[in-house]
């Protein structure tokens, strides 16, 4: 370093100033903190100075950074208050002390309270403890956070947040970033951190397409940079949701996972629709399927013989291929009028829409309807008992009747009021 970088670098200097106390562990404590500083900043001029009780007083600390070169002063008081003292004592005392040191100027920082950091720091210890304390809490005190350079990969649920698990709403709380699906509900989002990560890796047909080698890079790079790391994935994250490709990808890289289960969309939505998969009279098996091939997205020609002989047919990613569904399920000695259902936009309140009908009539019935995805498609007997026990859909019809004749209700009042003479 040459000399006049030199002689610049010496013009600053650090005062940290303690309050001060009789216990001399405690003003050992800021002095620590001050070579701690020194030390890890790497600045030349680092002092300690006490506000009250101990020595040296801020103008004694002031000074002796003036003796040795400090031509500015950086002020930090190592408080955790924004209080009387820091807002009020502290700037009193240095500016009474610079008025001895004319060609000295000075900048008083911020003190450490509410900084990002500090808190950051503080709700790791509270963790670690509770951590340690965890074999002897009762359950009632279980609490579960993400922790650094770990992937959960988590199951979001169908749409509907009231659906989200307990442990998912938990893990978004407490991570740095969350990498998440198309399928996702944005409302979800909003339960990580404002200032955590948000980062698209979705695939959307005809639309952006983020590849899986590329999603399974940014997890791994994230988690060893030492992130806590929420992958979220609509659904379940193994139920059609290359949860285990992704499991796969970070054991292979040495990185440490879990897996948190979500309500699988082929198991909600269509009880949102009010249909149940299974009832005694009706079905006692039921298939869930893929509609769309690996890869391509193209039919998958296997998928009735995949099917067998379940009494329920749940098919997801297959909208587009719904006639060929249809005929091929026919084909293989299904009746023509066995009830089927399509779910569009499942349990999310005022944009869900079902339609149904036969293997025969459903895709044109689809069709004339411009339904598209995403859907899941119902097929079995169990599609019957949707006449009586639709609820949801029913709930949003009537929520939406309220507000309509509330609002009215409002109008007509407003109206009578405004045309009312004033007595």
């Amino acid at each position: 370093m040459s000399e006049r970088l030199e002689s610049e670098r010496l013009k600053l200097g650090i005062l940290v100033i303690g309050h001060g106390s009789r216990r001399m562990e405690a003003n050992d404590d800021v002095r620590d903190a001050a070579q701690k500083i020194k030390e890890r900043g790497l600045f030349d001029l680092v002092e300690a100075g006490f506000l009250e009780i101990e020595q040296p007083d801020i103008a004694d600390g002031f000074a002796k950074l003036v003796r040795q070169g400090a031509r500015h002063i950086i002020v930090h008081p190592y408080f955790l208050s924004p209080g009387r003292h820091t807002r009020g004592d502290i700037p009193v005392e240095v500016k009474s002390a610079a008025k001895n040191h004319i060609a000295v100027s000075y900048h008083i920082t911020e003190p450490l309270a509410a900084h990002p950091s500090v808190i950051e720091a503080s709700v790791e210890r509270i963790r670690n403890s509770i951590n340690d304390l965890k074999p002897i809490l009762p359950p009632r005190f279980s609490v579960v956070w993400v922790e650094k350079g770990v992937v959960y990969l988590v199951g979001a649920g169908p749409g509907d947040p009231g659906l989200l698990t307990i442990k998912a709403n938990n893990l978004l709380a407490s991570c740095d970033t969350v990498i998440y699906d198309n399928l996702v509900n944005p409302e979800i989002l909003s339960y990580a951190p404002k200032n955590a990560s948000r980062i698209f890796a979705g695939k959307i047909g005809g639309g952006p397409h983020t590849p899986q080698p590329e999603i399974n890079r940014l997890m791994i790079r994230r988690a060893r940079s030492g992130e806590r790391v929420v992958r979220l994935k609509g659904g379940d994250p193994f139920i059609y949701g290359r949860g285990g490709e992704e499991a796969l990808a970070l054991r292979e890289a040495g990185i440490k996972f879990e897996i948190v289960p979500g309500i699988s969309s082929a198991l909600a939505v269509p009880a949102y629709a009010g249909i149940p998969l299974t009832h005694r009279a009706f079905s006692k098996s039921v298939a869930i399927l893929t509609g769309a091939r690996a890869g391509d997205g193209d039919y998958p020609e296997s998928i009735i013989a995949q099917a067998g002989n379940a009494e329920t047919i749940v098919i997801l990613m297959g909208g587009r291929h719904l006639r060929k569904i249809a005929a091929d399920l026919i084909k293989s000695g299904r009746s023509k009028d066995l009830p089927a259902a399509i779910i569009r936009s499942g349990t999310y309140s005022g944009q869900q829409q079902t339609i149904t009908g036969t293997l025969e009539t459903i895709g044109a019935e689809v069709e004339n309807e411009r339904l598209c995805a995403p859907a899941i498609i119902v097929i079995g007997e169990v599609v019957r008992l949707r006449e009586k026990l639709q609820w949801f859909e029913n709930k949003a019809a009537d929520a939406a009747d309220q507000n309509l004749f509330s609002g009215d209700l409002y109008q007509e009042t407003n109206q009578i009021f405004s045309s009312s003479a004033v007595v």
